[in-house]
């Protein structure tokens, strides 16, 4: 009731837990501000572990609130709740960085603002709160509710003595690079790491959310880099080292001679292979007191000629990207999937830059950019690979930021794994455009399966990848979102401003569906799939003889 009567506290209402987690961690990559989603009892928090873990990988403060039923003094079996042999928080534990359990409803608003504090203290991440269901009986309960902002807690900063160290490591390197994480934008660090960067002439790679993907000196992700300059010496900021699990996952550490790492969090600093100095700091503070320690003992015009190089190093690895890019041909009915990533980009440049979360493959993104500048746009990477995301992100990221254009930017696959969401942005009238370059078909799998699958690469029929016979128009029609199609090129620039207009004018949302060439490898065509009208039927255990 006391949620209910507040003015200031708005429910957004999904039709499935998985979209309920993506909208919470869109509305987190805004600002990093915490937000709150309440899903029902076991069976409840179970569906939404498929984003959940998304969450958890990109350390964002989202704070779940379930129910528990009492499955010890009385019946040990409730529908919809854990087995009495789990706790409620049991199947959350992987995917969150804390979790409470809370039997007396007396004591949720402190619970809540524990967790709120929790959630934001860094390293930043999701923290589950299961209260147990007597909270839901007709029982008047009375509580004190706690007033007040949670406020941002940031780590410390930096000694003299690692300020001088990483300033002379990056002084005395000849081919430095500053490898970024997601440190950089949680802590605010994105335009001191920028600056840094311009000062020393030093390569950016990593992430393309803290500094953009557009930015004259960003070299793309650290394998790229590392391939293309060769560094000797590797600043980390804010970048927890991940990888896949074998090997190689160190080799772009292997050449530098200078190894640092610096972070708010342990774990931008364990994993890092052949470490000098880990500072274990904010990265906003320490960037710009190395770069004021920089500009104090250094004449900027030394480090001119380097400069000069990392650019045209870096712009020639973004033409190489465009080239690969624009020798994908357009097919019959198809855009070249090249001039939706370059057409919409600029039409949001021309508002003044908006926000875009992306869930898919299609469009070359790396690619954009040049000489020009980062520009305003700000592309949000998915937080982790598990899908779902690209539906839900977008309203919650404009949930976060109503000043802004938002645009979704979802894989076909994507958007049939989460459609549902459509139904929130139209029902609560959540003006987000989204963009669907539809190649019809699992394009990440088919990929897959061209490098590992021989009898499919050798024969160029691919099963199990290929989405074809669906209309997102018409998904988009029957939640009452307005939908249009574009299969030419010469169409697109019309549709994408109209797609533009009417969120931004009209406070409407909108679908556009594009349709890019089929997402299978060169060459590939789909396989025909079994089809029990017409095959030869499966055995059926009726059948089976008794034994």
């Amino acid at each position: 009731d006391a949620i209910h009567d507040n003015p200031r506290v708005h429910g957004i209402l999904a039709l499935h837990e998985g979209s309920v987690t993506a909208m919470a961690m869109g509305y987190t990559q805004a600002s990093l501000a915490p937000a709150v989603m309440l899903v029902h009892l076991g069976a409840g928090l179970a569906q939404s572990l498929g984003q959940l873990i998304n969450a958890w990988f990109g350390g964002l403060p989202v704070v779940v609130i379930t129910f528990a039923g009492d499955t010890g003094s009385f019946a040990d079996r409730i529908n919809l709740d854990l087995d009495h042999s789990f706790g409620p928080t049991s199947i959350s534990a992987p995917f969150t960085k804390a979790s409470w359990t809370v039997i007396e409803p007396e004591g949720l608003p402190q619970a809540i603002h524990r967790a709120l504090r929790t959630a934001v203290t860094p390293p930043a991440g999701p923290v589950h709160i299961a209260v147990y269901d007597r909270s839901l009986d007709d029982r008047p309960v009375t509580t004190d509710i706690i007033e007040g902002e949670i406020g941002n807690v940031r780590a410390g900063g930096p000694s003299e003595a690692e300020v001088d160290t990483i300033a002379r490591v990056l002084q005395d390197a000849e081919r430095p690079v500053l490898y970024i994480g997601d440190g950089v934008w949680k802590s605010g660090a994105g335009d001191q790491v920028a600056a840094l960067a311009q000062y020393l002439g030093a390569p950016i790679a990593g992430d393309t959310r803290s500094v953009s993907m557009k930015h004259p000196l960003h070299c793309g992700s650290l394998d790229e880099a590392v391939a293309a300059l060769d560094p000797d010496s590797i600043a980390c900021i804010g970048a927890p080292q991940k990888g896949s699990g074998v090997p190689q996952d160190f080799r772009p550490f292997q050449g530098a001679t200078g190894v640092v790492a610096l972070g708010s969090a342990v774990e931008y600093t364990t994993c890092v292979p052949g470490v000098d100095l880990a500072v274990l700091a904010d990265e906003r503070q320490t960037t710009q007191r190395v770069l004021q320690a920089l500009q104090n003992t250094t004449d900027p015009n030394s480090f001119a000629q380097r400069r000069a190089w990392v650019l045209e190093q870096s712009a020639a690895l973004r033409a190489e990207r465009g080239k690969a890019a624009r020798g994908v041909k357009a097919g019959q009915s198809t855009v070249r999937p090249w001039r939706v990533a370059e057409y919409l980009d600029e039409a949001l440049e021309r508002l003044g830059g908006g926000l875009i979360t992306t869930e898919q493959f299609s469009l070359p993104l790396s690619s954009l950019g040049g000489p020009d500048g980062a520009g305003n746009n700000v592309y949000l990477p998915p937080p982790g690979g598990s899908e779902g995301y690209g539906v839900g992100a977008p309203i919650g990221l404009k949930l976060a930021a109503p000043d802004r254009p938002v645009v979704g930017l979802v894989g076909d696959g994507s958007l049939y794994f989460a459609d549902s969401g459509i139904w929130t942005s139209v029902h609560h009238k959540i003006p987000v455009l989204y963009v669907v370059p539809n190649n019809q078909a699992y394009g990440i799998v088919a990929g897959y399966y061209g490098q590992a699958a021989p009898a499919m690469s050798e024969s160029g029929v691919y099963a199990g990848v290929a989405l074809q016979g669906i209309d997102p128009v018409k998904i988009a029609d029957g939640y009452g979102m307005e939908a249009m199609r574009v299969e030419e090129e010469s169409g697109l620039q019309d549709a994408v401003d109209y797609g533009l207009k009417t969120v931004q004018d009209e406070g409407r949302p909108f679908l556009l569906d594009i349709r890019v060439p089929l997402g299978l490898p060169a060459g590939g065509r789909p396989a025909t799939p079994y089809h029990l009208s017409t095959s030869t039927p499966l055995p059926s255990q009726l059948d089976s003889p008794r034994t």
